[in-house]
Formats: structure tokens, C-alpha cells, sequence
């Protein structure tokens, strides 16, 4: 099941937010809402659930061995317990056929006749994300920064939250967990409009601005993959991508938010509009906010952070956004993205050129060193989205857009370009400029101009979507 599905959208919440309300005060609460979950993850493949209840079960067990007792060895073995069979679970399902692939590949190379079985094994949506969520509980504990749950039922319905269970925001337990642990009163009425906006406007983004864009990527590769080329094509393919990825996620985050806000929980904000950053470093703040700081914490900041000099730091941060790319997938193209931009991290540490441009022309500068962020970015997403074959020819056509060639492909695609950005730029810009988001100047509006809002994105999906309803970007990671 998906969110831009109908029985999602007009049978799944309806149900399962009127079950809740009716055993909202009960012991019954969660386990309405761990069922749901289940219901809502394994509808598809049933046996999804298997990884993610052997994981859940280890790390609540782990959880309260480790709160009985005060030996350190046995509390660091418990840790250890816990991370490896997480690790390894990731590694088995994510990075298994390709680590298989890869070694066949250099016993080839040495002229070995040895041929490692290929590993044919399905990847469960969101393995990545529940995988991170639940390592971070178990180091909490581990930490002493939270008492280990003692009630399984909501330590479940943490683990398999269904509004954030595929694609996030990584939620910390002691954010969560905290929440569901408790009865929660009746949300109001400005708080359920503010969640309509919410699931309505991540709505719009993924099916008229995410999925517009998608085929715009789509189609200029399959431009490519037949060894064709037209002059601008990787500007354009880079543009689109920016928008896809960051409308579809976003606009998941959305539809998660306020789908949990509906049973009075907040998840976090994953957004803060990213592409008005002036400085990658600023942009790691705003983008996939829940993911950079689970590697801050628990990654960057244990291998000793900034702490002992500037090179150390370096290498900290270089060992992180090389791990953060391989997170997102396997292949050497996603650590070669996670590497750019600890590149880019580590180059605007040594020479803060946003600052530099900020002090010489103010505004102006500002809105100057946004855009070369905007491009540092963009030369990323080629890095994560094309195929290996392609990014070379995507690359040149970029100069052959100054230098020679036809134009008729870059006018058409750059005109479903230039609408598409100009709408995901505007709307983020009202967010910039409030220091929030689009959807929160619904907060405390009129109610009918909140059904006004909502009826503009039905007729918007309706008449603009893609009919197709692709699958959401990060489900496969």
C-alpha cells in the first residue's frame, strides 16, 4: 500500500484514525496502530514483516538486558549484539547481490574460474531507514540517555510507525517512543486542517510536481541509453532530478506528517528548504535533516568529530558522506555522490567562499553563493541518478549547449522544466522567507480557505498528475 493510493487516502486512514479515536484512552491504542502498521507494510510481500519483527524483537530484548545491568563488557556486547545483526541484516538484503557481483568481477580480473552463486534477494521497502531507527535506541540505551521500554506493544508500533516506516523522517526513540507510550489528547480543529494541508500538499508535490519531473529524467535517459545526446540534456536532466527527488521525498514527509498528526504525533520536519542554502554546509542542515544527524551523532561525533585538529576532522567528515552514500544504495556511483560531497564539505571549510561573497556584495552575494550551491548539488544528483554509462555524454552536452547542436529538445523539455521549478521554487521561497513552510501559512487560516487550498490540489492532481503513480524515490533505499 501507498499513500497516493486510493485505499490509503479513502479506506486505510479514515478507518484506522476512527479506530484510534474510539480506544484512545484504552490499552488498545497501540495496538491499533501496530496492527495498521503491519497491515499497511505487508500487504504486498507478507514476508517483509519477517526482518522487520526479528530486528524489533532483538533490540527490545537487548534494550532491557542492558538496563539490568551496570557491567560495561556486557552492556558494550549487547551493543555489539545489536548492531551487528542490524548491520548484517542491512548487508545481507541491500548490499549482498552486489558485493557477490563485485567479487566475481575481481576473480575474473585475477583470471580465477571460481564463480561466486549469484544472491538473488528482494529488497524490503525501508530496510535502511527501520534498520537506523532501531540501532539508534539500543546506542540510547546503551548511552544512558533513555530508560530501556518495557512495553512491547508500543515499542513495536515505534519500530513499524506506519506513516514513516518506508521512507522516514528516522525518528529517535526518545522522541517517538516517548510519545506513543502516552495517551495523547483529541488534536484540534486548526491542528486537523493543518494535517489535511499537510497530506494534500505532499500530495500535489509527488503526483504533479515529482512525477512531471520524473518523466522529464526518464525520458532524456532513454535519450541517452540509445546513445543519443541533444545540446543542454545533462543541465536538464540534473534540473529535473533536483525536483524530483526533493518533491517526491518531501512531499512523502508530507503525507507522513500529516497522516501521524491526524493521531496526535509529530514527526519531525525532514525539510527546511534545502536548495535556498548558501553553502553545502548549509544544505546538510536542511536536506534529509533526520538522516544527517543520526550520521552526525552516531557516526561523525564518535569518530571523534572536530575534536582533534582540522585534518582529523577532515577525514571524520570524508569516512561519513562516503558511508551516508553507500547508505543510499550499492554501487561505487553512490559513494562516489557521498565522496562530492564531503569534497564540497570539506572545501567550504577550508575556503568559506559563501561568507566571502555575503561580505563583498551583501544580498546580492548571498543569492550568488545559493546558486553555486544549487549547481554543487545538482552535479550530485547526476553522480546518484544516472547511469555510469551516461554521465560522461550527459556532461559534455552541457557544454554543447554554448557551443553547438539542436536546441529542439532542450526547449521542450526545458519548458516542463522551467513551470515545475518555477512552482516547487515559489512555494519553498514563502517557506524561506517565513523561516518555515508552505503548508504553514495554512496554520491558522480560514477554514474555508483551507478547503479552498485543498480543493486547488484535487483539480491540480486530477488535471496535471501522472497518471501512472510512480513509486516514491527513496523506497528503494
Amino acid at each position: 500500500m501507498t499513500f497516493i493510493s486510493y485505499d490509503y487516502l479513502f479506506l486505510f486512514l479514515p478507518v484506522v484514525v476512527g479506530l484510534y479515536y474510539l480506544f484512545r484512552k484504552t490499552v488498545f491504542a497501540n495496538v491499533i496502530v501496530l496492527a495498521a502498521s503491519y497491515l499497511f507494510y505487508g500487504l504486498t510481500h507478507a514476508w517483509y514483516l519477517i526482518p522487520l519483527i526479528v530486528t524489533s524483537l532483538l533490540d527490545f530484548l537487548v534494550g532491557i538486558l542492558m538496563s539490568r545491568t551496570d557491567r560495561a563488557a556486557y552492556r558494550r556486547t549487547l551493543l555489539i549484539t545489536s548492531l551487528s545483526a542490524n548491520l548484517g541484516l542491512l548487508a545481507f538484503f541491500k548490499y549482498g547481490p552486489w558485493l557477490v557481483d563485485s567479487a566475481n568481477f575481481g576473480l575474473a580480473a585475477m583470471g580465477a574460474t571460481i564463480v561466486l552463486p549469484a544472491l538473488a534477494v528482494a529488497l524490503p521497502p525501508g530496510i535502511s531507514f527501520y534498520t537506523f531507527q532501531t540501532m539508534s535506541y539500543t546506542i540510547e540505551v546503551y548511552r544512558r540517555e533513555m530508560k530501556a521500554s518495557r512495553h512491547l506493544v508500543d515499542y513495536m508500533a515505534f519500530v513499524t510507525f506506519w506513516p514513516h516506516l518506508v521512507a522516514g523522517p528516522i525518528m529517535r526513540a526518545s522522541n517517538l517512543l516517548r510519545q506513543l507510550e502516552q495517551v495523547r489528547p483529541a488534536i484540534s480543529a486548526d491542528e486537523t486542517r493543518y494535517a489535511f494541508m499537510l497530506i494534500a500538499w505532499g500530495l500535489f508535490k509527488k503526483i504533479v510536481l515529482a512525477d512531471n519531473f520524473g518523466h522529464i529524467v526518464d525520458s532524456i535517459s532513454s535519450v541517452f541509453a540509445g546513445k543519443g545526446t541533444f545540446a543542454g540534456a545533462g543541465l536538464l536532466f540534473a534540473y529535473a532530478f533536483a525536483g524530483q527527488i526533493y518533491c517526491d521525498f518531501s512531499g512523502y514527509t508530507d503525507i507522513a506528517r500529516g497522516s501521524a498528526k491526524l493521531i496526535g504525533v509529530d514527526l519531525i520536519r525532514n525539510f527546511n528548504t534545502p536548495y535556498f542554502s548558501a553553502s553545502p554546509i548549509e544544505f546538510w542542515h536542511r536536506w534529509h535533516i533526520s538522516l544527517s544527524t543520526w550520521l552526525r551523532d552516531y557516526l561523525y561525533i564518535p569518530l571523534g568529530g572536530n575534536r582533534h585538529g582540522r585534518w582529523t576532522e577532515y577525514r571524520n567528515i570524508m569516512i561519513t558522506m562516503a558511508l551516508g552514500g553507500l547508505w543510499h544504495g550499492a554501487g561505487i556511483l553512490f559513494i562516489l555522490w557521498g565522496v562530492w560531497h564531503g569534497l564540497m564539505l570539506v572545501l567550504y571549510r577550508v575556503l568559506p567562499i559563501h561568507r566571502y561573497l555575503i561580505a563583498w556584495l551583501g544580498p546580492v552575494g548571498k543569492w550568488i553563493a545559493i546558486l553555486i550551491t544549487f549547481h554543487i548539488v545538482c552535479f550530485g544528483w547526476i553522480l546518484f541518478r544516472a547511469p555510469a554509462d551516461t554521465i560522461l555524454p550527459l556532461l559534455k552536452s552541457i557544454g554543447g549547449l554554448f557551443t553547438h547542436g539542436s536546441l529542439t529538445l532542450f526547449h521542450i523539455y526545458g519548458r516542463g522544466v522551467l513551470w515545475l521549478g518555477a512552482i516547487t521554487l515559489i512555494s519553498d521561497y514563502l517557506g524561506y522567507r517565513k523561516d518555515g513552510e508552505f503548508s504553514d501559512l495554512f496554520k491558522t487560516v480560514n477554514p474555508y480557505l483551507c478547503a479552498a487550498f485543498a480543493v486547488a490540489c484535487y483539480f491540480g492532481i486530477t488535471i496535471l498528475g501522472k497518471r501512472e503513480g510512480a513509486q516514491f524515490v527513496y523506497f528503494q533505499f
